[in-house]
């Protein structure tokens, strides 16, 4: 999981948290009879704490820390933004988880392009590794972080960087001392609680052949339903056909009809893909990824026109979209778990 996705991830766990709250609590007003503190000056409040720890701090803990305030501060922020765009404050205007969806979006979305658009330069590589040792010297370094920066020191190396420069480099590395890896061993300790059969479906080829296909149906009864005026896509049918406005329909119908259309085309050509060259070790990886880039359009560019539509009620579309996803993105890793570390390196981005 990159920085940017833990960001964005955290900001919007407080949202929901955040509304959970006020709706349980009949939404109190912090400040009395004359004022009203609203939680967005909390949330820029802890967006600029998030700063400063940066700005003070060395050390991956302290991105770490500026990540999680960063995030809730940005969480708290939005969450209020139908306050700031009505003149009339109105903190449930509808539209309003659209444009916390589409912030968070463009967040994500942007952040991971820059991220993954090209891959770095030898010069890159080594400033990279060189970050991560001088984190090391502060915090320690655990066994993965620190194949990482091995890693790209010896990519910076063979694409022409100083070799005294590499040199010294790997010379922090050998010096910082060992350090726990608290997040693979959390993940390990969950993975242990979940009971065997649970992890064994999981772990299964069959949930990502049924996840992807029930795409497939779904996103054909989309463009069907669409194509033919009837109102029975599973949106419609979850919260209702009338939300959002004669306006708000027209657009979300065009976007069903041309997004269920190619995902239907593209989800079967991907899963044909995948059974043809399921024998091959390890397997190809085209077919997968192309389905994981179906599902993430299928469910992130759907879900903008069911907030629209239909404002927080579009959190459960998302959420099985997301789970979609994971299954799709669980196989990928088990396949890259086997390549090569030549290969995998190849992929290594920061």
């Amino acid at each position: 999981m990159t920085m940017v996705t833990a960001y964005i991830l955290i900001a919007v766990t407080t949202i929901l948290v955040t509304r959970a709250y006020l709706t349980a609590t009949g939404f109190p007003q912090v400040g009395g009879a004359s004022l009203h503190i609203a939680h967005a000056l909390y949330g820029a409040a802890l967006m600029t704490v998030a700063m400063v720890v940066q700005w003070l701090f060395l050390g991956r803990n302290a991105r770490i820390v500026g990540i999680v305030l960063g995030g809730v501060g940005f969480g708290l922020f939005l969450d209020e933004v139908g306050k700031f765009v009505t003149k009339t404050n109105d903190y449930f205007y509808h539209p309003a988880a659209d444009i916390m969806y589409l912030s968070m979006m463009v967040v994500i979305i942007g952040g991971n392009l820059v991220r993954f658009a090209r891959r770095p330069t030898a010069h890159e590589s080594l400033t990279n590794a060189a970050e991560i040792a001088a984190q090391g010297l502060v915090t320690g370094l655990g066994r993965r972080r620190r194949e990482v920066a091995m890693t790209l020191a010896a990519r910076a190396e063979a694409g022409g960087a100083d070799a005294r420069a590499v040199q010294a480099v790997r010379d922090m590395l050998y010096a910082c001392d060992d350090a726990p890896e608290r997040l693979p061993g959390l993940r390990l300790a969950v993975s242990a609680a979940v009971p065997g059969p649970v992890t064994t479906v999981w772990r299964s080829p069959i949930v990502v052949s049924l996840a992807g296909w029930a795409m497939v149906a779904v996103s054909l009864e989309t463009c069907a339903t669409t194509l033919l005026g009837v109102p029975w896509r599973p949106s419609e049918l979850l919260f209702g056909a009338d939300g959002g406005g004669d306006g708000v329909v027209w657009v979300s119908d065009l976007t069903y009809l041309v997004l269920g259309g190619v995902s239907f085309v593209l989800a079967v050509i991907a899963l044909v893909a995948r059974r043809v060259t399921r024998r091959r070790r390890p397997p190809p990886l085209l077919p997968l990824r192309l389905l994981l880039a179906v599902a993430v359009s299928f469910t992130f560019v759907g879900a903008i026109t069911d907030f629209a539509q239909f404002g927080f009620g579009a959190l459960v579309s998302v959420a099985i979209g997301l789970f979609t996803i994971s299954v799709i993105a669980r196989e990928i890793r088990g396949i890259q778990f086997h390549e090569t570390r030549s290969e995998r390196t190849r992929s290594i981005r920061l």
